[in-house]
């Protein structure tokens, strides 16, 4: 996904969750002031959550309460810290390597640890989730950059030709819980959930392509029943955890003729 000249790779966020903080406002300027440097541009919206309800009519989803969201950009907008009462977020469309996204995280975390008074302890949960979208070009097909079993195939025997399809897989892992899922030919470019106010104004929705194409989404995180005290190195070793486990993935759902390709 990272150190290659060509990888498909269009958006990456890094996340750690934590109980939640009163009054987060009171917080919002001294944060800012300490990243100010590198992400001065700052913008804010309230998004609303809602709790779901199962009952003899199947599921429901009901408003439950509004959650405000602070993004802190740089001044390129490629990249930008996400803030609320309860998480704190790296987001970028512009991921060149590990090494330096760690070091972008790492240098946000420490900013809000530092923070007087906000007395952040504990840590509940963190993650990493990477979208590749891949398009076919020329005279090749998907299958020729991704492996048969992650893509939906024609149904054996008949004239049907597939539009649409989805590949989703949730796995266990050594450190946490991985999702997978490749969507063919979907109507949008980046995941609905992930198509925020604050990714449509960094401008990092790409069109789609007119040839055919799949993303590839990869979802590991961590979440801790007994939550874990809030220590930077240690979430950090954590974070470098899950993302090896996601490359490795990656690796096996890609092609090796799409790796040389991604790497010219």
């Amino acid at each position: 996904m990272g150190k290659m000249k060509n990888a498909p790779l269009i958006y990456t966020v890094g996340m750690i969750q934590f109980p939640r903080i009163p009054n987060i406002e009171n917080f919002i300027d001294p944060f800012l002031e300490s990243v100010r440097k590198d992400y001065p541009l700052d913008d804010s919206y309230i998004a609303p959550t809602f709790m779901a309800n199962i009952g003899p009519e199947g599921i429901k989803m009901k408003p439950h309460q509004e959650n405000k969201l602070w993004q802190f950009s740089s001044i390129d907008r490629k990249w930008s810290i996400v803030l609320s009462n309860h998480a704190i977020f790296l987001h970028t469309s512009s991921y060149h390597d590990f090494s330096s996204f760690i070091e972008k995280f790492r240098f946000c975390v420490t900013a809000l640890n530092r923070v007087p008074h906000i007395n952040i302890r504990w840590m509940t949960s963190i993650g990493i989730r990477y979208v590749n979208l891949i398009a076919s070009a020329g005279k090749e097909q998907l299958s020729d950059y991704i492996e048969s079993w992650v893509l939906p195939e024609n149904p054996p025997g008949t004239s049907l030709e597939i539009i649409q399809g989805i590949h989703i897989g949730r796995y266990k892992t050594e450190c946490g819980e991985l999702r997978l899922q490749a969507l063919h030919n979907p109507p949008f470019t980046l995941p609905p959930e992930l198509s925020s106010p604050f990714v449509v104004k960094n401008g990092w929705i790409r069109d789609k392509p007119v040839s055919e194409f799949a993303l590839v989404d990869l979802d590991h995180g961590t979440t801790w029943e007994a939550y874990r005290e809030f220590n930077v190195n240690n979430a950090m070793n954590q974070l470098s955890s899950l993302r090896k486990v996601s490359r490795s993935v990656f690796d096996l759902v890609v092609t090796d003729k799409a790796m040389k390709l991604w790497r010219k």
